[in-house]
């Protein structure tokens, strides 16, 4: 049997082999997001939940924090344009870190440098993929005659890994987090 025919069993077998399980690989999806004006501020409120996979699990319950990036863009759609003018992106990081010995959760969030203890995982996980009052900018900065947009996604930030675990991340497709982007409309 020739290279050529024994390269193509290899190919179909692994077309026929079974995907992964979602439960498995872990995902990010958007379950709340609200655009609000604070004072003179365009601001976001967001809250994603977060199934982490097998491998980020066993991470967490030994002690590596893990650390999520919601990142925001205000930007104007141009068809006439290849790209859209953005205006602004902004980036909130959120740690989840587990005390094995006190079995107590901390979650720390760069916006507000607020760190938070949690008994309990799923409380800890809820305050871990919320946001509350990210600025995007100033209201003055959208002209009335603009059609404004906001987008937003999470993802789990692989360089905030520990070195020798962040090489098997960067590999690895359990360690790929990412949510969809969301879009909203900027009412003015």
């Amino acid at each position: 049997m020739g290279r050529m025919p024994l390269l193509m069993l290899v190919f179909l077998a692994l077309l026929l082999l079974p995907p992964a399980a979602a439960a498995e690989d872990g995902q990010i999806r958007l379950v709340n997001g609200e655009l609000r004006t604070a004072g003179t501020f365009l601001s976001l409120d967001s809250r994603f939940d977060i199934m982490l996979s097998a491998a980020a699990e066993d991470a967490l319950t030994s002690g590596v924090p893990l650390t999520l990036e919601v990142t925001a863009r205000v930007y104007r759609p141009r068809w006439w344009w290849w790209w859209d003018a953005e205006l602004v992106e902004r980036t909130v990081r959120v740690t989840v870190l587990y005390h094995a010995l006190s079995r107590r959760y901390v979650v720390h969030n760069d916006l507000d440098n607020e760190r938070r203890t949690f008994f309990r995982r799923d409380m800890a996980m809820a305050a871990w993929g919320t946001v509350v009052g990210m600025r995007l900018l100033q209201l003055h900065r959208l002209d009335g005659e603009g059609d404004y947009r906001v987008e937003a996604r999470a993802r789990l930030d692989l360089d905030a890994l520990p070195h020798p675990l962040r090489t098997v991340a960067y590999v690895s497709p359990e360690w790929r987090l990412v949510s969809d982007w969301y879009t909203w409309p900027v009412e003015q």
